[in-house]
């Protein structure tokens, strides 16, 4: 016994003994590192106390964890295209590990510096904005549950015909209702302004009216966390920069975040941002102009202190920055569409497969960003990174989270309830639900590769007689057929996932899927829009392939056309159309799915050049048949031919319409 002892004696002390010293700096890892000080001469006694016991488990943790993380950043990027890394973990009311890894340039090979280097955080700046609005609430300056109009000038007054008025804690929520307004001009700046653009001045242009009902349903909204931003101005009587430096920077010691960026700036230590396009491709900096949304930038160290504070209730002694009942409640589940769905505290939202974590991303075209706290476990992180790339959509990131909290043994799949307790509604109150449906997010979106992508996801939803639900092209994740176990609530044991139907209060139909909560909410489109679309497109790409093989017997049998058929330079028009559709769905499909920024810069002109390709078809082969028809001469098969490609043509362009594909339409 006593052997084993001096055994455990002796390991405990070899290891508080070994001296502290920085990892060499090398072209994937640059590391400063929270450690515990250097052990000096300790007695048999001192080692055996249960304070050495507990500070050797920890810094073994401490050890296996940043081994592990470092094995992760190795492999993780280089599959996922990231140069840079910054990381601030946060366990049990201490900094666990703050580390760099890559290149903050990597032209200039600068490493990350979790102290020094500033990575644009994006939208985790929401939950600097919903912080601050919690700060005022508290000092009873906001009331999260009035009117947002009131604390409006008459020049921003908020149109709503709804009986529901639109407050703080429906934009804290991204519940507001606005319409997306994630493409129009003013949201974003190019170049780094020399002066801020007034938030009132940007959300005078940018402010996009209410399509629903505030409270229907989630729909992310930068739009309403800049109007959110802008009631923090005229309830506090500061600037949001300055409130935001005075009353969470300071107390924070936040030494190195800014609020925006000035071209003076631009020389500070900021890490460069990246895409990826068979090789990292600089990108120039811009500036975000809806600033409460996503303009700060910050250190590890300096968001290792605000996941810190988050994670104590609100902070400690002079350095809090909101009290403990603020934090709880700003940390609370504020709103779903069911209990037992994930959804929004204020400023976080729920991760879907934990819903005891709360996160909140970040994503530019150049850089990606995750805040992920579990106030339960007094564990949390901060990851930024200096790229992005189109279809990334934070894979690096959210694989990153699941090896955090599967190393400190947290689940990210939990069991779900296969029954609620509650009476079924009758099965024929739920035929009204069944219908195709479109993200809520797409709606208000101009053309563009994101309105496509939105749009290219219509799940279906079918209801049988027995008030049976199935969920068709929703992905394998989701698909499947849902059982009612409750009010408005479906469950799918093979997928073990739910599934909520809900009527809004304008009567519009929803589709909740348990998926990403600011992605979750679908609504029922008009069942002529979404059968014409997809006739629109099927009798256009068929049309087109017949087109394609007649054009192509005709040319091989050009010399053997009867006298009474149209001359092949008249008929070549009306064949032409078939490429041309053809080439326009390519063209479509590449703008959605590829990752190149050539392609994605070009792809929306290339499809209406085309589209108009086609017009000039159908016109000069009307023309033609018009001729011919005059004379007598029109073939049957020549007006077939006309007719069948005319109508293929007219099909794709409806397509493009209805989709809002057609720049000038």
């Amino acid at each position: 016994m006593r052997t084993g002892l001096l055994m455990k004696i002796g390991l405990v002390v070899a290891i508080l003994a070994q001296p502290v010293a920085m990892q060499p700096q090398s072209a994937q890892a640059q590391a400063m590192k929270v450690q515990p000080k250097e052990a000096q001469s300790l007695s048999s006694a001192a080692a055996t106390s249960p304070e050495q016991h507990e500070e050797a488990a920890a810094s073994a943790e401490r050890e296996r964890f940043e081994q592990q993380t470092d094995e992760f950043m190795k492999t993780a990027m280089d599959k996922y295209h990231v140069p840079g890394v910054t990381l601030a973990v946060v366990k049990d009311g201490a900094v666990l590990l703050e580390k760099g890894y890559g290149y903050a340039d990597v032209e200039a090979k600068v490493p990350v510096d979790p102290l020094k280097t500033r990575f644009s955080i994006a939208s985790v700046s929401k939950v600097f904005t919903a912080t601050a609005a919690m700060q005022l609430a508290e000092q009873g300056k906001l009331d999260l549950a009035a009117d947002v109009n009131q604390y409006l000038p008459d020049s921003l007054q908020v149109d709503n015909s709804y009986k529901t008025p639109l407050t703080m804690k429906h934009l804290l929520t991204n519940t507001g209702g606005f319409a997306n307004a994630e493409q129009r001009k003013g949201a974003w700046s190019n170049t780094v302004p020399e002066q801020r653009v007034p938030l009132e001045q940007t959300l005078q242009k940018l402010l996009p009216p209410l399509v629903r009902a505030p409270g229907d349903a989630v729909q992310y909204s930068n739009e309403g966390f800049t109007l959110a931003g802008y009631i923090v101005e005229r309830a506090s009587g500061l600037s949001y920069d300055d409130y935001i430096r005075q009353h969470i920077f300071a107390p924070l010691h936040m030494d190195n975040s800014l609020t925006y960026l000035t071209p003076e700036r631009l020389n500070q230590q900021l890490a460069q941002g990246y895409s990826y396009d068979k090789g990292f491709v600089k990108m120039k900096q811009g500036e975000v102009l809806t600033y409460p949304a996503g303009s700060i930038w910050s250190t590890a160290d300096d968001m290792g202190k605000f996941v810190l504070a988050h994670l104590q209730g609100g902070g400690q002694g002079e350095n809090a920055i909101l009290q403990q009942d603020t934090a709880k409640q700003m940390h609370s589940l504020q709103y779903s569409v069911h209990p037992l769905m994930p959804g929004y505290a204020y400023g976080f939202f729920q991760n879907y497969k934990n819903p005891a974590i709360l996160v909140h991303p970040g994503d530019t075209e150049a850089f990606s960003s995750l805040i992920s706290v579990m106030p339960s476990k007094g564990l949390g992180f901060f990851i930024g990174c200096n790229s992005q790339y189109e279809g990334d959509d934070g894979t690096f990131r959210d694989a990153f989270e699941e090896q955090f909290y599967s190393f400190f043994g947290v689940s990210l799949d939990q069991p779900l309830a296969e029954s609620t307790g509650e009476a079924p509604e009758p099965a024929a109150s739920i035929q009204a639900y069944a219908g195709t449906y479109a993200m809520v997010i797409s709606e208000g979106l101009g053309p563009g590769v994101s309105k496509l992508r939105y749009q290219m996801v219509t799940p279906r939803v079918t209801v049988s007689e027995q008030g049976a639900v199935t969920l068709k092209s929703a992905g394998e994740a989701l698909n499947g057929q849902y059982t009612q176990i409750g009010k408005q609530i479906f469950y799918n044991k093979k997928v073990n996932k739910y599934l909520v139907l809900k009527e809004g209060e304008g009567g519009s139909k929803y589709a909740v899927l348990d998926t990403t909560v600011p992605f979750q909410a679908f609504v029922k489109l008009n069942p002529w829009k979404a059968g014409a679309g997809g006739l629109a497109w099927k009798v256009a790409l068929a049309g087109a392939l017949l087109g394609l093989i007649a054009g192509v017997i005709a040319i091989c049998r050009r010399k053997k056309s009867g006298p009474k058929r149209m001359s092949l330079r008249h008929r070549l028009p009306a064949y032409l159309i078939a490429p041309l559709i053809l080439g326009t769905a390519v063209v479509t499909m590449l703008g959605v799915f590829s990752e190149s920024r050539a392609v994605q810069g070009h792809w929306l002109l290339a499809a209406n050049l085309l589209a108009a390709g086609i017009a000039a078809g159908i016109a000069c082969s009307a023309g033609f048949a018009v001729k011919y028809g005059r004379s007598k001469k029109l073939h049957l098969l020549d007006a077939a031919v006309i007719l069948g490609m005319g109508l293929a043509g007219a099909s794709g362009i409806f397509y493009m319409y209805l989709m809002k594909l057609l720049l000038f339409a």
